[in-house]
């Protein structure tokens, strides 16, 4: 592949393994997002290296030239080569045939973002709305049945339902008193346990088939039936708080709405597939902008949803009002996917996803007759086998012996340690419930004073401090004359380098200059005190002697969310230093670990512990929790960054700084000098010369 830039072309070719960008993407190729409406509201709920980038490029909206060269080098790469497919066309191809397809169409039919960015904020606020009212539920429910004489005279009601109690019987003291009780509170965590547990587990094993199911059927139909998932938890919630004294298993029947949620693939599915309609429908210079509008709305949505939850609770003088609201809302955006909002895939992307799909079955057929239950066994168990790319590697060294490389390893699993906290999320709202005598409404405001503290911590503090304390690059000195080599500013340890033709030196730049500039080391530092700081977070918090420094405390832990993007940052330097090309499987890889350890590890861990110490010592959730971030804090410090191997000459070209940083990398400081000081300089070394030869002409 050659690439253009300042109208010199360069003769250097990138290796096979870099994925051009497709307006057909997988889902499994797109950004890793949360695993759920907890994780973007939550302290502890750590963001991809992605979609902090995409926040930040929200908040401080900028274009980057090193996006313009790929893009051009992408265009240039289909012109010049092009990619057979299944039915011998190439990716240039189906994407100007796709193009012409949506020109066709007539306006208010034609697929754009807008039709989901419209949308993103409304579906965000009546996701979050109802998280922290959910708990509050769940405990009247329990109360109704442990404890009836915290519900005296609710037969004498002419209605009895969940929505006249919360006006009139069950209410302030009451409330509190049956919210303390130990039995109801082990009673809500292990209801609350099975349905989380349950949502994740199915969500993990269906998320995938319904990525690719949206391939060959279309987003919208795919977002259209998972949209059904939504709405079923929404009425069986409803149905249950008016009716639980009728309906089999009492509230039980809550766990009816995970379980059609989480075969219908959940809200993974939900964030995905929208993210590869948006994909579909932009092109590669406007897609980074428009992920990032999409979980900069995103964000915004979740961060004022609890707190307008809150006031409408406050104002309307109920709880179960707000899920109606939120229905109405699901209903509304289901209608609109399924009649209102156009497909984004041609009727040949789908055709041509179709024979993929028809010819890979024929080949899963041929090797299970050949390996028999070992193949269905591998199918089974297939959303693990991204966990391989972790397993430790031998590196040969000349020098020293072989031996493993566990950083990787080391790396994922305290990730994933990470990544559990966001289990603790229901049973920390419990907590605030027994030990401050909240509400949802002064949970749902504490929610939003996290994910505000979170947000504005990943868009505006951390990049300040790590463009002020960031290492430097070091400065160049332009060479005089061709053959003169740079010269590196006194002070800095730069290697001196042998000039180049202006053409080299513009096809390696910035690309080839951003891994000397970029230091992992860094990176792994902000992991371990965002780290340090949670740890002392989550410590005060169990001490917290009211529900002020509670939240103050919760907000310093907010400011560890620079844990996720350094993860990833410092993730796909040990990749590539192992030899790694695609960053999209070692993401994948993490996004599974990730996925285990939030929906299914976290809520089981903290669920049972709070099952077991509601009565005794509520707070062990928090020192579980700590004890859980120092194991991580351990495990980062056995992660040791060797010095990478030289690239070659293909690869020093193929790399994109954006995949390896935090935030862009300043440019290195050139210094041109004048006439006066390249004399002075020439003049200096000629002294030195000369000193040099005295001493040996003096030395016997």
């Amino acid at each position: 592949m050659s690439s253009t830039q300042g109208g010199v072309r360069s003769s250097s070719r990138r290796p096979a393994s870099r994925q051009r960008g497709s307006r057909n993407p997988s889902l499994a190729s797109l950004a890793r997002v949360p695993e759920g409406p907890a994780a973007l509201i939550n302290p502890e709920g750590q963001l991809s290296n992605e979609t902090a980038e995409l926040l930040h490029e929200f908040v401080h909206p900028h274009r980057h030239e090193s996006e313009d060269t790929l893009i051009q080098e992408e265009v240039e790469e289909v012109a010049e080569e092009g990619t057979p497919e299944f039915d011998g066309s190439s990716d240039g191809d189906n994407e100007e045939a796709a193009a012409a397809w949506r020109e066709s169409l007539p306006w208010w039919r034609r697929p754009s973002p807008i039709w989901f960015l419209s949308l993103i904020p409304l579906t965000a606020i009546a996701m979050s709305a109802t998280i922290a009212p959910k708990v509050e539920i769940f405990t009247r429910l329990v109360c109704d049945v442990y404890k009836p004489e915290y519900t005296v005279g609710r037969d004498d009601l002419p209605n009895k339902d969940l929505l006249d109690l919360t006006r009139m019987a069950f209410n302030g003291k009451t409330y509190e008193l049956c919210a303390s009780d130990p039995v109801v509170q082990k009673a809500v965590a292990k209801l609350s346990l099975i349905m989380i547990a349950t949502m994740g587990c199915l969500s993990c094993l269906t998320a995938a088939w319904w990525g690719s199911l949206s391939d060959r059927y279309g987003r919208t139909r795919v977002l259209g039936i998972a949209a059904f998932g939504l709405l079923a938890t929404d009425f069986t919630f409803i149905i249950t708080a008016k009716f639980s004294d009728v309906l089999p298993g009492g509230y039980w029947f809550l766990v009816i709405g995970p379980i059609v949620d989480g075969l219908f693939g959940g809200l993974t599915t939900v964030l995905a597939a929208i993210q590869a309609y948006l994909a579909d429908c932009t092109s590669l210079a406007a897609r980074a902008r428009t992920f990032s509008l999409f979980f900069g709305l995103l964000f915004t949505g979740m961060s004022i949803g609890p707190t307008l939850a809150s006031l409408f609770i406050s104002a309307t003088g109920n709880v179960l009002a707000i899920f109606y609201v939120a229905a109405a809302m699901h209903i509304v955006y289901t209608v609109l996917v399924w009649f209102v909002i156009p497909e984004s895939l041609s009727p040949s992307q789908i055709a041509r996803a179709k024979k993929l799909h028809s010819a890979e079955i024929s080949q899963r057929k041929d090797a299970q007759a050949r390996g028999g239950w070992r193949v269905s066994a591998k199918r089974v168990f297939g959303f693990l086998m991204p966990l391989a790319l972790l397993v430790p590697i031998v590196n040969d060294g000349a020098l020293k012996k072989k031996r493993r490389d566990w950083s990787l390893l080391l790396l994922a699993t305290g990730s994933g340690c990470v990544s559990m906290l966001i289990g603790a999320m229901t049973s920390k709202m419990q907590y605030m419930t027994v030990t401050f005598g909240w509400s949802s409404e002064q949970i749902g405001y504490w929610s939003s004073i996290v994910g505000a503290s979170r947000a504005f911590h990943l868009t505006v503090f951390l990049p300040i401090i790590i463009k002020l304390l960031q290492p430097k690059p070091p400065a160049i000195r332009l060479p005089v004359e061709p053959d003169e080599p740079l010269q590196p500013v006194p002070g800095s340890s730069a290697v001196p380098l042998r000039a180049t033709s202006p053409a080299k030196a513009r096809s390696h730049s910035p690309a080839s200059s951003h891994h000397a500039q970029h230091s992992p080391t860094f990176d792994l530092l902000i992991a371990r005190c965002s780290l340090g700081l949670e740890v002392v977070a989550y410590t005060l918090m169990a001490f917290a002697p009211s529900g002020t420094a509670f939240t103050a405390y919760s907000v310093m832990g907010a400011f560890g969310a620079g844990f996720g993007p350094a993860m990833s940052s410092i993730a796909s330097v040990l990749y590539m230093r192992n030899g790694g090309k695609e960053l999209g499987k070692l993401y994948g890889a993490l996004g599974v670990v990730q996925a285990i350890c939030s929906q299914i590890l976290g809520p089981l861990i903290y669920g049972m512990t709070l099952i077991r110490t509601v009565a005794t010592f509520p707070k062990a959730i928090f020192f579980v929790s700590v004890g859980t971030l120092v194991l991580s804090l351990l495990l980062l410090s056995f992660i040791r960054l060797s010095p990478p191997v030289a690239p070659d000459a293909e690869e020093q070209g193929s790399h994109v700084g954006r995949e390896e940083t935090l935030v862009d990398v300043p440019e290195p400081l050139i210094i041109i000098e004048d006439a006066d000081e390249q004399e002075a300089r020439r003049k200096k070394a000629d002294a030195k010369a000369a000193a040099v030869d005295v001493i040996e002409v003096s030395t016997p």
